[in-house]
């Protein structure tokens, strides 16, 4: 279903303050909660193998939590970190604004303030936008994998994250709760 009110970018830079992360969910501005320390190790850490994950497969391109993707839907989302095929850019070109397109993979740490019906929508959005999403729990120390089109898979500390269709992806997730 497209979002039946628009909004110009400007706009919606406009609507938030400095510091602060916000998204254009369902014709309106929605500001995310703020995250805590340990997000943020988990976050820095997952940045620094994905960071080493481009380099090393330049097809790939990784973003941090200020980009913000376009979904089917029309809303405009920002996961906390996202990866997509460099080909999906327009004449090879990064956008100056937002990507028309929605990532192929977006992670998401879990926070203490993300309500569940936050949590649905977001994960309504991206599964309708044909994301493959990597949701990070720091309570419970696991990640759970939704693919769009498969079952869902469930990984722990100990565990090695593999992602179909990220080539030689492997992330020890151990690595991002040992601190």
């Amino acid at each position: 279903m497209a979002t039946k009110t628009t909004i110009s970018w400007e706009e919606f830079l406009a609507s938030g303050n400095e510091g602060q992360r916000w998204e254009w969910i369902d014709g309106e501005i929605a500001h995310m909660t703020p995250v805590n320390f340990r997000h943020e190790m988990i976050l820095w850490r997952l940045m620094t193998y994905l960071v080493d994950y481009c380099r090393s497969h330049t097809d790939w391109i990784c973003v941090p939590s200020n980009a913000v993707f376009t979904m089917s839907s029309g809303n405009w989302r920002s996961p906390d970190m996202s990866v997509f095929k460099k080909g999906r850019l327009a004449n090879g070109a990064i956008p100056e604004t937002r990507a028309e397109f929605a990532p192929d993979v977006a992670f998401e740490v879990l926070s203490p303030g993300n309500s569940p019906s936050y949590i649905q929508r977001k994960r309504k959005d991206y599964r309708e936008s044909g994301v493959v999403q990597v949701w990070i729990d720091p309570e419970k120390r696991f990640i759970e994998v939704v693919y769009p089109d498969r079952p869902l898979e469930y990984v722990q500390a100990g565990e090695f994250l593999t992602i179909a269709g990220l080539p030689e992806f492997a992330l020890d997730v151990r690595s991002l709760f040992t601190f």
